[in-house]
């Protein structure tokens, strides 16, 4: 049943949602600023109310006007002016990192360009804009809207014009061969940042889509077209329908060329990952001897082997191990290996000898046995790159009482959004 009041904003939480109170319990808000009032709608869930804003009753003097009308969908900061933005990331990190006396002030280093920086972007198909009927339009789902789609008419913010004209054409193209929301399922375009090259991934749902040219949208260099099951609403490949072009991108970060496939992690804001990378060179000691978990096509491994005696990658998909080892001697990197194996079910002994342990895990953080393995073998030091503060803060609970924190910094990998990265520098008690 929905409710509607007023509530006060008292607050940001860490996913940068507004909290308040209403009857006493909790009431969480996308799009309100610490200190603003504002009539809510909301249902309550699991005990708390998940709302929406209805009307502004009194604005903060940091809000200021959203960029797009779907910015709740893609990046729900829009209406923070960006001093604030760095603020409340900043308060972030403090709070997380509060708990534990050793550990030092963090610090934050905020972007210097706040659009178009993303180097991925994945859009849904809708054909509907409420009861109205629309031609098949690019879409996001919609903030608290259960499975309601956003239409876009011109893209989003966050990626470069070249992402949105690629996405554009090609939903026009689908559009003119009369395909609709039930053959379809996603559309994901990636960016090199350094060549403006783009590569456009489509999941259908249909069993069977039949080629039509791409050739004609400028900057489009390859187009893979994937079957992915309805039972998982996940875009994942269950079978390669065509494929047109190349399957790869290069980069270059801080003069190295990284490549990397069509399904590969690769960082999101490349100037500002540059920043970080430079902070975890300097961590490294001379002629370390590094290992790294989740070390994806070797982008932080292949930068830090510059500076490293040698540096060993441990890696899950095979696709990114292979681009790896390519991509090292592509740079005339011989000091760099990797491997293929999920980080916990790694032999502990890799650990062995190792002056520093680089981690940059998935959102969810790190597996109880690799950190039953950092404990185990305590390398000295630990160079931690997060996605998620949350989980790197929780991590290093499991390993206060070996390490110390010597430093932690934030970085503004993704402006006008709540998201953060967090990078720990960790050093083994004495």
């Amino acid at each position: 049943m929905q409710k509607v009041f007023t509530m006060k904003a008292e607050r940001i939480a860490h996913d940068g949602a507004a909290e308040g109170l209403y009857e006493g319990g909790a009431v969480r808000v996308h799009g309100m600023l610490p200190g603003e009032e504002a009539i809510i709608e909301a249902t309550k869930k699991h005990g708390i109310y998940i709302g929406v804003i209805k009307e502004i009753i009194s604005g903060s003097p940091s809000r200021k006007n959203p960029e797009e009308t779907h910015y709740l969908s893609c990046s729900p900061w829009q209406i923070a002016d960006y001093a604030l933005q760095i603020a409340l990331k900043h308060e972030i990190l403090v709070s997380l990192w509060g708990y534990y006396d050793n550990a030092p002030k963090p610090t934050f280093v905020p972007a210097d360009k706040f659009y178009g920086y993303r180097t991925k972007v994945e859009f849904s198909f809708t054909d509907r804009d409420g009861d109205r009927e629309l031609p098949l339009s690019l879409a996001f789902h919609e903030r608290g809207g259960g499975s309601r789609r956003l239409a876009l008419e011109k893209g989003c913010a966050l990626v470069s014009d070249g992402m949105n004209r690629v996405a554009l054409a090609l939903c026009e193209k689908l559009r003119a061969e009369e395909y609709t929301t039930k053959e379809l399922k996603t559309l994901v375009v990636r960016e090199s940042k350094s060549t403006g090259k783009l590569l456009a991934i489509l999941y259908a749902k249909a069993e069977k889509l039949p080629k039509f040219p791409v050739d004609d949208i400028p900057g489009l260099t390859g187009f893979l077209v994937f079957h992915s099951t309805e039972k998982s609403p996940a875009s994942v490949p269950t079978k390669e329908l065509w494929r047109t072009g190349e399957d790869f991108l290069h980069e270059s970060i801080l003069g190295t060329e990284i490549t990397y496939s069509w399904d590969s992690f690769f960082q999101n804001n490349i100037p500002v990952f540059e920043t970080a990378m430079k902070v975890m060179q300097d961590a490294i000691p001379p002629n370390a001897n590094i290992l790294e978990l989740y070390s994806g096509v070797g982008t932080i491994g292949l930068l830090l082997a510059k500076v490293a005696k040698h540096v060993h990658g441990v890696e899950i998909v095979q696709g990114a191990v292979d681009s790896a080892g390519r991509n090292a001697e592509r740079a005339k990197l011989a000091n760099y290996v990797a491997e293929c194996i999920p980080a916990e079910k790694m032999d502990a002994r890799l650990l062995d000898k190792r002056d520093v342990l680089v981690l940059d895990p998935p959102r969810s953080g790190l597996h109880p046995k690799v950190i039953g393995m950092i404990i185990e073998k305590r390398p000295p030091t630990i160079v931690y790159l997060s996605c998620n503060p949350e989980t790197q803060a929780r991590d290093y609970s499991s390993l206060k009482e070996y390490y110390t924190v010597e430093r932690i910094t934030g970085f503004d990998f993704y402006p006008e959004t709540p998201h953060l990265e967090a990078l720990a520098i960790l050093k083994l008690r004495a």
